[in-house]
C-alpha cells in the first residue's frame, strides 16, 4: 500500500529547497552514478545512469553539508508516517534523455546478513519536479508531482522512469525505520 502525501512541505520551505537544487552558483554538487539500482550483493541491476547527492547514510556515518538544511523534512513526514530512525536521505537527479527509460525494479535496503529486504523500514520518495517521469511501486504508476511524497514498505519493489518533458527530474529518497511494537 502506498501512502500519498500531497503538499508535504510548506511552500516557503519547499521553495527554499528548490532554490538550492536549482543552484546556478554551483554550490550544490551532483555526483555521477553509472547505475540506478543494485542487487543485495551490490551487482548492477541496470546500466542506466543518474546523478545523486547523498545527504545522509547511517551505515557510512557521513553527512553532506546540506544535511541539516534537508533534515526538517522528517518533522513534516512524521506527521504522516511513524518514524523511529533515519537510515538514509539521498537526492536523485534524472536527466532528460529524450525518451522514457525504465530503471530496474529493486528494494532500497537489504539486510547484510540475509540479503533480504530490511524489515520495519519505510521508503518515502519526495518529488521536487512535476513531469511525466515517475515511479512504479508494486504495480501502480505515479507520475512525478512537485511536493508530493509517496511512502511505502521497503519490501515492495519499485522502479523509476525518466521524463521527456523537463530537463531533469529530482526526487529525495528517504529510508526510515518504523517504531517497533
Amino acid at each position: 500500500m502506498v501512502k500519498i502525501i500531497d503538499q508535504l512541505l510548506p511552500d516557503v520551505f519547499y521553495n527554499r529547497l528548490l532554490k538550492i537544487l536549482d543552484d546556478n552558483d554551483k554550490e550544490f554538487n551532483w555526483f555521477w552514478n553509472t547505475r540506478t539500482a543494485e542487487s543485495a550483493n551490490g551487482e548492477p541491476l541496470d546500466d542506466n545512469f543518474m546523478f545523486t547527492h547523498l545527504l545522509y547514510n547511517k551505515d557510512y556515518n557521513g553527512k553532506s553539508v546540506f544535511f541539516e538544511t534537508f533534515f526538517p523534512i522528517l518533522y513534516f513526514l512524521e506527521g504522516h508516517i511513524p518514524i523511529n530512525n533515519l537510515y538514509r536521505m539521498k537526492l536523485n537527479l534524472y536527466p532528460n534523455q529524450g525518451k522514457k527509460i525504465m530503471h530496474a525494479k529493486h528494494v532500497d535496503l537489504t539486510s547484510e546478513a540475509t540479503k533480504k529486504p530490511l524489515e520495519n523500514c519505510t521508503i518515502t520518495i519526495l518529488n521536487f519536479t512535476t513531469c511525466n517521469g515517475g515511479t512504479i511501486i508494486g504495480e501502480e504508476e505515479f507520475l512525478s508531482k512537485g511536493n508530493q511524497a509517496l511512502s511505502f514498505d521497503n519490501k515492495i519493489e519499485h522502479q523509476g522512469f525518466t521524463q521527456t518533458d523537463t530537463q531533469r527530474r529530482i526526487v529525495l529518497n528517504i529510508a526510515t525505520s518504523n517504531p517497533t511494537k
